[in-house]
């Protein structure tokens, strides 16, 4: 038996893995290394970083091959356990002392564990094992109320945190999922087209002094649906639904957006539009893509990037290492890690069309789609594409929490590889 299992070992998924994790070891150990010509006008800064990270890797190789070994039929009986554990630990963020930082990490022996890091694993088990069942068809109204509700409540939670980033991180998995599982096209227009006619209104909005005006998108967004509801208007309930919902959105954010006040609208406005404010709330984007740009094709070489150096790039351990490595190795040490990162996620795809157990094959897509949506918004981030939101890059950046889960749902995914062919 373990001879069969060894056979489909997955080495496609196993090494785009470590050598991510071996490109993000070497970046953090540059973020806290300083040339010898430079040390005596800088200081080392920021080595723990690296010192620690080891050990979270250790800890997460040993993670990844706990969950290769243990059959995949009883992340499917304990996804219930699973998603009640981390819905506890979420609530016991909000009873800590003062002492121990904010409400999105608990303290144990000196670390800091993030408990929705966790969720994320309970939101991909509890949703592929509710959408396993043949009853339960994602275009029936229980099902698609259940499923939103199983991932309303931790982004809900989440968001009390407060973590916007990580909160949009439930409904971007529960989408792919429900795709994958025979949700209608038309069903999900109606489901994020919505949510993407609030977004454009409020980016389009100019109620605060100075700001520009943006209608654009939203025009273009809203002929988008027009031209949908034309093309599927042999469905006329659904196509009328569309265009009304849309519509009534647009009309009503701007009541509700006019309702906040002007430091909360900054906040939100900041928060879509960072490039607006660059030596405030976009200096962290800007200097970010200084330095992605000015690492050329080759990049500067390993060890001497000047931004991480001079500290002008904050966060640069963990939200924006992947500035610091196009930095330093250039758009090809850049286009190295994300064809990295698309090797690992479509040979997770691809075991989703090939496993006979229909939860693992629902659980692959949650994976992947973890992974996929972690590694758009991080690098969109650092390119100016997308909102500064603290989503860690799998695999690279500092953190034991994200180096722990990421660890997990790979070895969950080379589980699935192994015993593909179990019913």
């Amino acid at each position: 038996m373990t001879e069969k299992l060894l056979g489909h070992f997955d080495l496609l998924i196993l090494l785009p893995v470590l050598l991510l994790i071996g490109f993000g070891l070497l970046t953090l150990y540059s973020v806290g290394h300083v040339p010898e010509e430079l040390k005596d006008t800088f200081q080392p800064a920021e080595s723990q970083f690296f010192t620690r990270q080891l050990i979270w890797v250790a800890l997460g190789i040993a993670v990844m091959i706990a969950a290769m070994a243990v059959p995949f039929r009883n992340y499917e009986s304990a996804a219930v356990l699973f998603y009640a554990v981390g819905v506890m630990l979420l609530l016991v963020t909000f009873f800590q002392s003062p002492e121990s930082g904010t409400s999105r990490w608990i303290v144990i022996g000196g670390f800091n564990l993030q408990p929705s890091e966790f969720m994320k694993i309970a939101v991909i088990f509890i949703i592929a094992r509710f959408l396993a069942e043949k009853k339960n068809d994602p275009n029936k109204i229980r099902v698609i109320a259940i499923s939103m509700a199983a991932v309303a409540l931790p982004t809900l939670l989440v968001m009390k945190q407060p973590d916007l980033g990580t909160a949009l991180v439930f409904p971007a998995l529960l989408l792919p999922i429900l795709y994958w599982r025979g949700l209608n096209e038309g069903i999900i227009l109606l489901l994020l087209s919505p949510v993407i006619s609030a977004i454009l209104t409020i980016y389009s909005s100019r109620s605060l002094p100075g700001a520009e005006d943006y209608p654009f998108p939203l025009l273009v967004f809203f002929m988008i649906v027009l031209f949908v509801a034309y093309r599927r208007r042999r469905y006329i309930f659904q196509s009328s639904l569309l265009v009304i919902l849309n519509l009534t959105v647009m009309l009503t954010v701007p009541n509700f957006w006019n309702k906040l006040q002007l430091y909360q609208q900054k906040r939100i406005l900041d928060f879509m539009r960072p490039e607006s404010d660059i030596l405030g709330s976009g200096w962290q984007v800007y200097q970010s893509k200084v330095a992605i740009g000015s690492g050329g094709f080759l990049g500067k070489q390993y060890l001497h990037g000047t931004q991480k150096l001079l500290a002008f790039l904050p966060e640069r351990h963990s939200d924006f290492i992947y500035s610091v490595l196009a930095e330093e190795l250039g758009f090809i040490g850049a286009f190295v890690i994300l064809v990295l990162y698309g090797l690992f996620v479509f040979r997770g795809y691809y075991l989703a069309t090939q496993v006979k157990n229909r939860f693992a094959s629902i659980a692959a897509i949650g994976i992947c789609s973890y992974f996929a949506f972690h590694v758009i918004v991080n690098i969109g981030m650092t390119i100016g594409l997308a909102p500064v939101t603290g989503l860690p890059l799998p695999f690279l950046s500092y953190g034991g929490s994200s180096m722990l889960i990421s660890c997990f749902l790979a070895g969950v995914l080379m589980n699935f590889s192994m015993r593909f062919y179990e019913y």
